[in-house]
């Protein structure tokens, strides 16, 4: 009695940190994501809760061999993501502590498969699932085009995907958020605002939109602590488990 009351103790106190973890790094990413979304700048004080989960992931991990295996894998991942990003400034220095703090402070599921783990680790899952946020924010992008195609003129099929039509005070509002027309697509920066200090505050012009990557960093996350790696694990159902069905059905 007493071996199973302790094993039980020790499952309800790992499974408390485990949501603990995942609550903190939430926290953290959701504040985040939405300063991103409204201004490009973050502080780094909101990334204190997910620094906090970091040493609960690592306690969880060293007292799991399941979890510390795929943990050293996320880990070693993320800050190789982390460090490209920073160093070749692909995205902003947020970009990169969030990448590396969902890598750190994330424990990885108790999957037994290493093909099903994998795809399942944190930073995989979010990177892989930031595909859907990712459109979905190009695709009001293009709605925003199109219904502001007459202030800005010229329309074309690059403009309308890599650039938005946007007025030089909400530019101003946000410069961050833009780079001039010929701004670097694999590089992070802004020079919005000198680019567009001469112009009238009531006019419009085509600017390089610079998306919310923290925001939607968050979103993924999100979408993984609901469904896990959402994109691959149902490419993977198709490509292995329904012919597999199929085939006994048959």
């Amino acid at each position: 009695m007493s071996t199973n009351g302790d094993l039980r103790i020790m499952l309800i106190y790992g499974l408390l940190i485990y949501v603990a973890s995942y609550m903190l790094v939430l926290s953290s990413l959701m504040i985040a994501g939405i300063e991103d979304y409204r201004s490009r700048l973050i502080n780094d004080k909101l990334w204190i809760p997910a620094i906090a989960a970091i040493p609960l992931t690592i306690y969880l991990a060293i007292n799991n061999m399941i979890i510390e295996g795929g943990y050293i894998i996320d880990v070693v991942v993320g800050v190789i993501l982390a460090a490209s990003i920073y160093i070749g400034k692909f995205m902003g220095e947020a970009d990169s502590i969030a990448v590396l703090l969902i890598s750190l402070a994330t424990p990885p599921p108790l999957i037994l498969n290493p093909m099903l783990l994998i795809l399942n680790l944190p930073i995989i899952s979010v990177l892989i699932n930031s595909v859907i946020p990712t459109l979905t924010l190009m695709m009001i992008n293009i709605h925003n085009n199109v219904k502001n195609r007459r202030r800005c003129g010229n329309l074309s099929l690059t403009k309308l995907i890599l650039l938005r039509c946007s007025s030089v005070e909400s530019i101003l509002k946000t410069p961050l958020a833009y780079s001039s027309p010929g701004g670097s697509l694999i590089r992070a920066g802004s020079d919005a605002e000198s680019y567009v200090s001469n112009l009238p505050k009531d006019s419009w012009i085509w600017m390089m939109y610079n998306y919310p990557y923290v925001f939607i960093l968050a979103v993924s996350y999100v979408i993984y602590l609901v469904a896990g790696n959402i994109i691959a694990d149902y490419a993977l159902m198709h490509a292995l488990i329904i012919p597999l069905i199929s085939q006994n059905v048959i």
